[in-house]
């Protein structure tokens, strides 16, 4: 129990300043909502982390030749290990909860981004699938001697993993493999770390035995380049694939080998091995959990990435809502102006994308709080993966449609370079493509869903242990639901926007799964069939069914909470969001006979304007709860202090100067002059 004198100290007053207005005619106290999110030890936690970013050199360090943005990029990894308060807490649950990579990527992402791959996809993936024998090469990456990189993805085949075609030979007499490139196609490509840094890759690739067996695609843990000089070791080829849009701190590369030999125990060999004289070998008793294992641990980034998507959209809104305070425009005749954010369109334009932040800040943290448990149910793998394959595209869209938004209602100020705006959308962009491109992932969703769906018609028990889909065993009850209620209060009941959302499901999914097949009555292929299905039925019925499972999770979440008006504004806050994404969808509302006449739809959009004028006056204080240290913010227009215009004036170049190459315009005559 924190008294409140420590609460005060914990979270101090924000400067006086322009927000102050805003901040006074708050509904709730922003400290209670604050600790609800974010015990008092996660809290401290980044405190810490982030006076040690910066009063760290390194951390402070700007540069923008490309050369010198990757030299600062590797000293910052090297840096990661070294600072205490990095150390305290990385073999704990703040670094499985998020908490870590939020502090990290809001002060650089592309930083994070390579150190996650060093310390996490890489080394995860090593004690993932290896065994006791692999282990001192993670002890190698956390003292700094190596690092680590990924290598799944290919120049001609990216997620058609069964397509990958880097192939493993064992060799029987030197008893190891021959790692080979057949062609520039097969290139390993886009890893992180690998352009320039990296000395050791998880790579994957076809394992052939003796016989010419191929078993699939497999993991081995290579070295590539030398640990003292890092010149690529003899039979790779290694490069980097240049500048890009954003996160250039990140030296993402590619790979080929030539006839490249590595022994025996390059082979990440905890469910498959090959005996000394070539003979392959299962490990496991059930090869589905085998398949089911490798699911879940590709799983992780992809959760880990709806946190960097969550740290994102926060500091997006953060800079946007505060500005959108400050800024006044216009008003009624002969009176003063008035704050932009009181305008109707302004704020259906940020407060959707404000009431999402703290959405998928909740999920996000209890999605990976249950992943870090290790869920041994044997469905667990491939619910997770389901979930992570429409969290992650979700997340990631929806982040860069708010991106685009904030920006735009920044105005001529937000396209400004130091509103951080701009970076900030180039950087998030490549969310919606590493760990598996968006609609991709989404038919992995898709085909986890119809195949549910002839169980449900049977009548059978639906059970997963995250609860995700088990739901459908209430079909009846979902199919028969109505909206038959005609009132604001009803209408955002978080009980009944839950049932729209069970409902929306069970249309999609049948309405997926009957097109689905008449297209196999007619083509007899489910490639085709599924890929018939995708554009107006399989990709909208994922994007609903992950809606509903975030919105359940933070329904339950929000029913904890004892006070009062932090619950009516949490209230408000998953209702705006739960109907701004449910509007999008009022076409299938309405042709699956949910909604009948003009009413309803006409109800669901005076809901979403009421809940945005309601939430109005809370806005500030809403961004108060969740926003980054101002350090972290690295905007003029998003200061707690709210003193945009200040800021901008000393950020600005030095006036009265002239171009250093303005000789270069004079004419002959006037040089003479």
């Amino acid at each position: 129990m924190v008294d409140s004198n420590e609460i005060r100290e914990l979270l101090p007053e924000f400067p006086a300043g322009p927000l102050d207005e805003f901040r006074g005619k708050a509904s709730f106290d922003w400290r209670k909502l604050k600790l609800f999110l974010e015990p008092k030890d996660v809290i401290l936690y980044k405190k810490r982390f982030v006076e040690a970013l910066k009063t760290d050199p390194i951390f402070n360090e700007e540069e923008t030749q490309h050369d010198e943005i990757r030299r600062i990029s590797a000293h910052k990894i090297r840096r990661m290990n070294e600072i205490p308060e990095f150390h305290a807490d990385f073999s704990g649950n703040l670094l499985k909860l998020g908490v870590f990579p939020e502090v990290l990527n809001l002060a650089d992402p592309s930083n994070l981004v390579t150190f996650m791959v060093n310390r996490n996809l890489y080394t995860s993936a090593v004690e993932g699938l290896g065994t006791e024998k692999h282990q001192h090469l993670v002890k190698a990456i956390e003292e700094s001697k190596n690092f680590g990189c990924f290598c799944m993805t290919e120049i001609g085949h990216g997620s058609d993993t069964k397509r990958l075609k880097t192939k493993a030979t064992y060799d029987a007499k030197r008893r190891g493999f021959v790692l080979e490139t057949p062609d520039f196609e097969a290139a390993k490509c886009w890893s992180g770390l690998l352009g320039q840094l990296a000395t050791h890759a998880v790579v994957y690739a076809q394992l052939y035995t003796p016989d010419g067996c191929c078993h699939g695609f497999h993991q081995f843990v290579v070295q590539i380049r030398d640990e003292r000089t890092l010149l690529p070791m003899s039979g790779i080829v290694v490069g980097d694939m240049g500048v890009k849009i954003g996160l250039n701190g990140v030296d993402n590369g590619y790979l080929l080998f030539d006839k490249y030999f590595v022994g025996k125990e390059a082979l990440l060999n905890r469910y498959a091995d090959v005996t000394d004289d070539g003979e392959y070998v299962v490990l496991v008793e059930d090869p589905k959990r085998m398949f089911g294992a490798a699911l879940a641990t590709l799983s992780e980034g992809r959760l880990k990435i709806i946190s960097l998507c969550t740290a994102f959209l926060i500091k997006a809104v953060t800079i946007a809502v505060r500005y959108a305070a400050v800024r006044k425009q216009f008003g009624p005749s002969n009176q003063e102006e008035i704050s932009i954010i009181e305008y109707q369109t302004h704020q259906h334009r940020l407060l959707p994308y404000l009431s999402a932040a703290f959405v998928y800040k909740v999920f996000s943290a209890q999605i990976l709080r249950k992943h870090a448990s290790e869920c041994s149910h044997p469905g667990y793998g491939y619910e997770i993966h389901a979930i992570s394959s429409a969290a992650k595209p979700v997340a990631s869209w929806f982040l860069m449609e708010a991106l685009n938004e904030c920006r735009q209602a920044c105005a001529g100020h937000g396209y400004l370079k130091s509103a951080e705006l701009g970076d900030l959308r180039n950087d998030a962009d490549a969310n919606c493509t590493y760990e598996g491109e968006n609609h991709v992932l989404n038919q992995q969703t898709s085909n986890f869903l119809l195949k549910i769906w002839p169980k449900v018609l049977k009548g059978e028990h639906i059970d997963f242990p995250l609860e995700s889909i088990n739901f459908l065993s209430d079909i009846q009850t979902i199919m028969n639901f109505r909206v038959n209620f005609n009132s604001y209060e009803e209408f955002i009941h978080p009980r009944h926007i839950i049932d729209m959302y069970r409902w929306l499901t069970v249309h999609l999914l049948k309405a997926s799964y009957d097109k689905y097949e008449a297209s196999m009555e007619k083509t007899k292929d489910a490639f085709l069939s599924k890929n018939d299905n995708q554009v107006y039925f399989s990709r909208r019925l994922t994007i609903i069914y992950i809606n509903h499972y975030i919105l359940q999770t933070f329904q339950r979440e929000m029913s904890s909470i004892t006070d009062e008006n932090v619950h009516e504004v949490m209230r408000k806050v998953f209702a705006l969001y739960a109907l701004f994404v449910l509007e999008k969808h009022i076409g299938f509302l309405y042709s699956g006979g949910l909604f009948v006449g003009g009413e309803p739809g006409t109800l669901l959009r005076d809901s979403i304007l009421r809940l945005c004028h309601d939430l109005k006056d809370d806005a500030v204080t809403l961004v108060d709860t969740i926003a980054p240290d101002d350090y972290l913010i690295n905007s003029f227009m998003g200061k707690s202090d709210g003193k945009v215009y200040e800021h901008l004036q000393k950020q600005l170049p030095v006036p009265n100067a002239r171009p250093t190459w303005w000789r270069e315009l004079l004419t002959p005559s006037q040089s003479k002059l």
